[in-house]
């Protein structure tokens, strides 16, 4: 599993990555985890270079170490599953 760490174009708003990732021909699935700064991890799947990004989303490719602290530090149990997606909380059920 390939993780970018990105921020929405505004910070916690505005445009994203994902339509140029798709078109430089790989794809973007974002996590849920979102710090106060809008920064965020996204999935990668294809060859996508983060250095050919347009830099107001400031995109770095980051190890799964990184994507598993980033997110830790917003939910402290958060582990890296086997398909290589990092869990998360689980929203509350109605009874």
């Amino acid at each position: 599993m390939r993780y970018f760490h990105y921020k929405l174009s505004e910070g916690v708003w505005g445009t994203n990555p994902y339509d140029a990732v798709a078109a430089l021909g790989s794809l973007l699935d974002p996590n849920w985890a979102v710090d106060d700064d809008g920064y965020r991890i996204g999935y990668v799947t294809g060859d996508c270079d983060a250095d050919d990004l347009d830099p107001v989303w400031d995109v770095t490719e980051v190890t799964e170490a990184q994507a598993l602290a980033f997110c830790q530090a917003i939910y402290e149990d958060a582990e890296v599953m086997p398909d290589g997606r990092i869990s998360g909380p689980q929203p509350d059920v109605p009874a």
